[in-house]
């Protein structure tokens, strides 16, 4: 088995890892801040609305699509909530389920145009993405140009650290549920005849559950865990059931491995491409409230493309093929924390803007190429 070959498996995440220490032993050696607990609490904070865009971003791409209107989504959906909440006087619920509901419509209203008309996703929502700017500017109020949300319920999802119990039974829940995974799918590889191992799979059970709780310790040792990092520990837990233990997420590899072979198995193609769409909008919701709720308002730079940028890089340095049919939720996150690390560190030893765009634009094109080099291995 050649290294390219190797990369196509589970192996795909190791010199991620490799990078994100490496990363942080270089920052670690500028300066001692940045693995305090302090700053890695912070830098978890400042990728939860990435990493979350992300996790839908995965969904699509695991389908050979892409969105390139998730920037601008992001923050039209974080301004519909805004406008509720502050001028409207709804609550934050209701204003949460409008904003999410929003996103969704949108998503799967693009997705259908994508698979109804066979027009490229990638022209598709680069129109969408322009369309939406506008969208924006016309619900930000025309005086002010923003929409602050310093003082207002918006800015208890930034604010609020879990309480240490529970975080630490929600942990536990997760774990406990990693576990039963593992064990659920020995079983089905044993009951379809494939060979498979008991102890390595419930190994890697209780390695998860025990990891679960050690994160929890650490965020405990600082303010405790933030709320943002908790949505998206619940947001990876349920999409990592949904891909890798029901039809649909089989269906949604399939579909990016050979949508001809997917077709004639009876897969619903069109339908499961609007639905990967229709996800990634909600989430995209969820990760524009939470960027807007960290810096306090909504306004034009709300919808820049940087976003767009690093939740893309962070699904493809994880894992996550470009061509479809491979990649992982959960390599999500040590993706984030490479762009995020990058980024964080600079700040703290004080690198120009240019550098750090560089360093950032040249770790994706590098995870670009990689990616396209194991495809065609595997090809």
């Amino acid at each position: 088995m050649t290294v390219l070959d190797a990369l196509s498996t589970r192996w795909r995440i190791i010199p991620v890892v490799i990078a994100l220490l490496l990363i942080w032993a270089i920052f670690a050696f500028r300066t001692p801040v940045f693995l305090s607990v302090r700053n890695l609490t912070n830098l978890a904070d400042q990728i939860a609305a990435t990493s979350i865009v992300a996790l839908g971003l995965v969904l699509v791409l695991l389908v050979a699509e892409i969105d390139l209107s998730v920037a601008a989504l992001s923050a039209v959906c974080a301004a519909i909530v805004g406008v509720l909440v502050v001028q409207l006087d709804v609550s934050l619920w209701t204003a949460l389920l409008v904003g999410l509901a929003a996103g969704a419509l949108f998503g799967a209203l693009q997705g259908t145009i994508v698979v109804l008309t066979g027009a490229p996703a990638f022209i598709v929502t680069l129109g969408s993405s322009m369309m939406l700017g506008g969208v924006l500017l016309i619900l930000l109020p025309a005086r002010s140009g923003m929409v602050p949300l310093a003082g207002t319920d918006v800015q208890f999802i930034a604010a609020y650290h879990l309480p240490p119990a529970l975080s630490y039974g929600l942990a536990a829940g997760a774990g406990l549920a990693g576990l039963w995974m593992r064990w659920k799918t020995h079983r089905q590889r044993v009951g379809y005849g494939l060979e498979s191992n008991l102890a390595g799979s419930l190994g890697v059970g209780l390695a998860f559950l025990a990891g679960a709780l050690g994160v929890v310790a650490f965020f405990n040792s600082d303010r405790g865990v933030p709320l943002p990092v908790a949505v998206l520990g619940g947001l990876l837990a349920i999409l990592s059931y949904v891909t890798t233990q029901t039809p649909f997420g089989t269906w949604l590899y399939a579909i990016g491995g050979n949508p001809e072979a997917a077709r004639r198995a009876g897969i619903p193609l069109k339908l499961v491409k609007i639905a990967a769409f229709a996800i990634l909008g909600m989430l995209v919701a969820v990760g524009g409230v939470v960027a807007a709720a960290r810096v306090l308002g909504v306004s034009p730079a709300s919808a820049d493309q940087s976003l767009l940028l690093e939740a893309i890089a962070a699904a493809v340095i994880g894992g996550t093929s470009l061509f479809g049919g491979r990649g992982n939720v959960w390599a999500v996150i040590p993706g984030a924390l490479v762009i995020g690390s990058i980024a964080n560190g600079m700040f703290l030893i004080d690198a120009s803007t240019e550098l750090r765009l560089l360093v950032q634009g040249g770790v994706l094109v590098l995870a670009v190429v990689a990616d396209a080099l194991i495809a065609n291995a595997r090809a």
